[in-house]
C-alpha cells in the first residue's frame, strides 16, 4: 500500500501535486504560473538576502519547511516550497534529535540547512540537472551527518550556494 500522508486543511488545494492531473499546467512565464511559494498563516515568503533554516517537510516530503532566522517572524515557519536555493549553506545535525529517531524509529526534525535565501521554485535550474552535479543527502539510519552521495563516509558541513529540493541538496562541482 502507497504511503499517505495527512495534508493539513490550511495547505492549499493548489499546491497537491494531483492539481494538474488532466490538465496542462501553464508554463512558468505565463501570468497564471502558480507561486511555488506556499505561505503558512499567510506569512510572508523570505525576501533574497535574509537568513532561513530548510528542513524536509516530514508531512509532505516533496516540500521543504522555511523557517526565518531573522526579522519579525524569526523563529517561525514561514511557508513551504518545493524546491530553494541557499547560499553560504551550513549543514546541520542535532545528535540528541538522531538518537531519538533512532531509539524510537519515528522521523523528527533534527536536520537542516541555513543559509541565505536566494529563490525558490518548483525545479531547480538546468545547470543543476546535469549528471556530475554534486548530490549531497543525509539518512539518520546510515550516517549521522550530511554526504555526498559517492562517498558517504565523508561528512559535507558547509557547501557555497546549493538548490535543496527532492531528497538531495545539490551544487555544482566547482563551487562545493
Amino acid at each position: 500500500m502507497p504511503h499517505q500522508f495527512y495534508t493539513p486543511s490550511w495547505f492549499p488545494a493548489t499546491a497537491a501535486a494531483s492539481h494538474w492531473i488532466g490538465q496542462q499546467p501553464p508554463a512558468a512565464n505565463e501570468a497564471n504560473y502558480p507561486d511555488p511559494f506556499v505561505s503558512f498563516k499567510g506569512r510572508p515568503a523570505p525576501r533574497p538576502g535574509q537568513r532561513v533554516r530548510v528542513h524536509r517537510n516530514l508531512n509532505r516530503p516533496s516540500y521543504y519547511s522555511l523557517r526565518m532566522l531573522e526579522g519579525p517572524t524569526k523563529g517561525k515557519v514561514v511557508g513551504y516550497a518545493p524546491a530553494t536555493c541557499l547560499h553560504d549553506v551550513k549543514l546541520a545535525v542535532s545528535e540528541p534529535g538522531r538518537n531519538r529517531v533512532l531509539r524510537d524509529k519515528q522521523r523528527n526534525v533534527h536536520a537542516w540547512a541555513e543559509g541565505i535565501f536566494e529563490t525558490c521554485t518548483d525545479a531547480p535550474p538546468l545547470p543543476y540537472q546535469r549528471r556530475d552535479v554534486r548530490r549531497h543527502t543525509y539518512f539518520p539510519f546510515n550516517k549521522g551527518h550530511f554526504f555526498d552521495r559517492p562517498r558517504p563516509d565523508q561528512p559535507v558541513t558547509e557547501i557555497q550556494r546549493a538548490w535543496i529540493t527532492g531528497a538531495d541538496i545539490l551544487a555544482l562541482p566547482e563551487i562545493v
